[in-house]
C-alpha cells in the first residue's frame, strides 16, 4: 500500500468499455451528465448529474419502474475507489489481482494490490481490509463495493510481487513502496505493512543515531545487521541468521535493537517481542524478506519451541501448511538478518522448555556479550552516563527513522558494487582468521555486517572512518571466540568432573531405586537400570559436589550441551522420582554414556 498526497488525474483510458454489459461502464466516464443506466461510476469531486450534485465516491446509477413510468435511482456505494490495473505474476499464469486506488477518511490516496482469489470467498474478507484502510463505505450497500470491483477490467497490466525484497537487481519492494526501477507492486491479502514506516529525515537520522557510531562497536553491530539484509541475495547466501545481545537489565542492549530498527521503521514498532507465536514470526519474517527481524526479550519466548523458531527464521523457510481445500499451500520463504536481545542465553531458555541447544542453533543466533565499558557503550560522546546516552538514542529512534535502509538499497542499485559483492566479502573475510566450521560460519556473519557498514560509510550514510567498522567486527568476533572457547573448556571440565565422580563413587554412594534396597553412606543420589545401562540420579547436593566450583545452573547448561539429562519434568532440569522409602524427590537424571563434551 502506498499513500499519495494528490490523486492522479482521472482519465477515460484507465478503464475498458464493455458494450454487452452496461454495468461494466468505465468507472471514470468523462461525460457524467447522462450516465448510461445501469452502471457504476466514480467521481473524485462533487459532480453534477441529471441536474443534481453528487458527493465524491462510487455511485450506482439505475432505473426503477417500467416502460410507461420509470424513475432514475442514484445510490452512493463508497468513497472514490478506482481499479487502475490488473496485477499478475511475470509469467501471466498465476497470482492475478486488481490494483485498487482510493481516498480514505483522512483524504489520503492509498493503493492496495488485492489478490483476485479473495473474490472467490465472502465479501467480508475484502471489505474488512478496505474498512481498515479507511475507505468510507455505505453500510447498507457494502456488498456492492465488491461487486463493483469484480466488474472492472482495466487494460493496464502490472507485475504482482507476492514477496518483498529484491526482484532483479534494479528493484527492491517493501510493503509500503518500491525502491529502484521497474513497475511492480506488492500484493497481499491484507493491508499489513510489516511495520515499515518513515518519519523525520535522513539528515536527522545521521545527525542523531549515526553520529554515535564511532567508538561504539555494539551500536555498529546493530546498524550493520539492519543494513546487511539486502546484501544476502547478491552474496548468494540463501539462509540468514544473526546476533543475540546478552546482558543484564537496563544496560542499553534494547536501545541498540531499537536503533537498528530505526533503519527501516519506528524504533519501537519495528522491534517485536520474542513472545510472538511461531507462525506469527514466520509471517513477519516473510514480510521482512531481504531485510531485518528485530526481537527483544528472549526471556519471554516459549522455551519448548524457541529453538525451532531460530532454525526456521535463519533457514528462511516456513512450515508446510494445508489450504482450506486440503491442498498444500505454497511454503513461505525469506532471507533475513536477525537481531535479538535478552538477559538469558538461547541455551538457558531452551533448557527451561526441556530442549537441548544444538550446534547449528548456536551458530545461527550468535550470542554477543553486551557488557562494555559503560553498559553497552564504549564512547559516551559527551553524555555523562550510559543511561543518558541510551535515553537520547531511544528518543532519536522514534523521531527520525525509516530512511537509512531505503537509501542504502538505492545506493546499491545506483552503484556498480552488486556484482562485486562476493569478492568484496572475501577480501573483508580475510580479517577474520578461523579454522573450525562453526567458527568460520560465525566469522562470515560478522564479515557481512562489516561489509554493509563499509559500503554505507563509502556512500556517506554513516559518519565513520574507513575500516573502523571492520576492525570493530573483528574485535567482537575475537571476543566471541574467546567466550566460545572458554565455554567449551568449562563444559569439558564440568562433564569430566561428573564422569570422574561416577567412576569413583558409582558403586558406593548411589542407592538403587528398587524397593527394599539398603541405604548407602554419604549418599549422592540413586541409580536405576535401563536397557542402555545405568542412569545416575543426583541430588542437588550430590551434583554440586560432583562439579565443585560451578553453580548448578552452569552445570545444567553443560549437561544440556551433550543432551546428558535423561529424564526431566517439563520446564525443569530435574525429574520427580519415587524412592524406596515411598517418598518423592526431585533428582538430576544423568546418562553417563553421554558425558563427552561436544567438539
Amino acid at each position: 500500500m502506498k499513500a499519495k498526497n494528490d490523486a492522479p488525474a482521472l482519465t477515460a483510458s484507465a478503464c475498458q468499455k464493455k458494450a454487452t454489459d452496461p454495468t461494466t461502464q468505465p468507472a471514470c466516464q468523462p461525460d457524467s451528465s447522462k450516465p448510461r443506466r445501469p452502471c457504476y461510476r466514480v467521481y473524485d469531486d462533487y459532480t453534477a448529474v441529471n441536474g443534481g450534485l453528487l458527493r465524491p465516491g462510487v455511485w450506482f446509477h439505475d432505473t426503477v419502474g417500467n416502460e410507461v413510468e420509470s424513475k432514475n435511482v442514484d445510490e452512493w456505494i463508497c468513497g472514490p475507489l478506482h481499479v487502475d490495473a490488473v496485477t499478475r505474476c511475470d509469467t501471466n499464469q498465476t497470482n492475478y489481482g486488481l490494483l485498487l486506488r482510493f481516498r480514505n477518511m483522512d483524504d489520503l490516496w492509498l493503493t492496495w494490490a488485492m489478490p483476485r482469489v479473495l473474490l472467490a470467498g465472502r465479501p467480508e474478507v475484502v471489505l474488512a481490509t478496505l474498512f481498515d484502510m479507511g475507505l468510507k463505505i455505505s453500510h447498507q450497500h457494502r456488498t456492492r463495493v465488491v461487486t463493483y470491483v469484480a466488474k472492472q477490467d482495466p487494460e493496464r497490466r502490472v507485475i504482482a510481487a507476492t514477496t518483498t525484497g529484491w526482484h532483479g537487481s534494479d528493484l527492491f519492494i517493501t510493503p509500503i513502496g518500491n525502491i529502484g526501477r521497474g513497475e511492480a507492486i506488492y500484493q497481499s491479502e491484507s493491508a499489513t505493512d510489516g511495520n515499515f514506516s518513515k518519519a523525520g529525515t535522513i539528515e536527522g537520522w545521521k545527525a542523531g543515531i549515526a553520529s554515535f557510531l564511532p567508538g561504539n562497536p555494539l551500536l555498529q553491530l546493530g546498524i550493520g545487521t539492519a543494513l546487511a539484509g539486502p546484501l544476502l541475495a547478491h552474496l548468494n547466501i540463501h539462509e540468514g541468521g544473526g546476533f543475540h545481545l546478552l546482558a543484564d537489565s537496563s544496560n542499553g542492549k534494547t536501545t541498540i535493537v531499537r536503533c537498528a530498527s530505526s533503519v527501516w521503521g519506528h524504533g519501537v514498532e519495528f522491534t517485536l517481542k520474542w513472545n510472538a507465536t511461531a507462525s506469527g514470526l514466520e509471517g513477519i519474517a516473510a514480510l521482512r524478506n531481504d531485510c531485518m527481524l528485530a526481537l527483544d526479550e528472549l526471556g519471554q519466548a516459549d522455551g519448548s519451541y524457541v529453538g525451532d523458531v531460530v532454525y526456521s527464521v535463519a533457514d528462511g523457510i516456513g512450515k508446510q501448511r494445508a489450504a482450506r481445500s486440503s491442498a498444500a499451500r505454497n511454503v513461505r520463504r525469506w532471507r533475513v538478518m536477525l537481531l535479538s536481545s535478552g538477559e538469558i542465553t538461547l541455551e538457558t531458555k531452551m533448557a527451561e522448555g526441556g530442549k537441548r541447544v544444538r550446534a547449528g542453533q548456536g551458530v545461527r543466533l550468535v550470542t554477543v556479550s553486551a557488557n562494555r565499558t559503560f553498559g553497552a557503550w564504549d564512547n559516551l560522546h559527551g553524555h555523562h552516563t550510559g543511561a543518558n546516552l541510551s535515553d537520547a538514542l531511544r528518543r532519536k529512534s522514534a523521531s527520525d527513522y525509516g530512511h537509512a535502509g531505503p537509501a542504502f538499497v538505492q545506493m546499491l542499485i545506483d552503484g556498480s558494487e552488486l556484482d562485486n559483492l562476493p569478492c568484496m566479502l572475501e577480501s573483508i573475510r580475510k580479517n577474520f582468521p578461523t579454522e573450525s566450521g562453526q567458527s568460520a560460519r560465525v566469522a562470515e556473519r560478522f564479515a557481512i555486517v562489516a561489509l554493509a557498514l563499509e559500503l554505507a560509510v563509502d556512500a556517506g550514510l554513516l559518519p565513520m572512518a574507513r575500516d573502523e567498522a571492520t576492525n570493530s567486527m573483528v574485535v567482537l568476533f575475537r571476543d566471541w571466540q574467546d567466550s566460545h572457547s572458554k565455554k567449551m573448556s568449562e563444559n569439558g571440565q564440568i562433564l569430566k568432573s561428573i564422569r570422574d565422580f561416577i567412576d569413583r563413587h558409582g558403586g558406593s554412594r548411589f542407592q538403587s531405586t528398587e524397593a527394599g534396597t539398603g541405604e548407602v553412606r554419604d549418599r549422592a543420589g540413586y541409580w536405576e537400570a535401563t536397557a542402555c545401562g545405568r542412569i545416575y540420579m543426583f541430588t542437588r547436593s550430590g551434583l554440586e559436589e560432583a562439579a565443585k566450583g560451578f553453580e548448578v545452573d552452569r552445570v545444567v547448561r553443560a549437561l544440556d550441551s551433550v543432551n546428558a539429562i535423561a529424564k526431566r519434568d517439563k520446564g525443569r532440569a530435574q525429574a520427580s522420582k519415587r524412592l524406596p522409602d515411598k517418598s518423592r524427590a526431585k533428582l538430576y537424571c544423568i546418562d553417563p554414556a553421554r558425558l563427552e563434551p561436544e567438539s
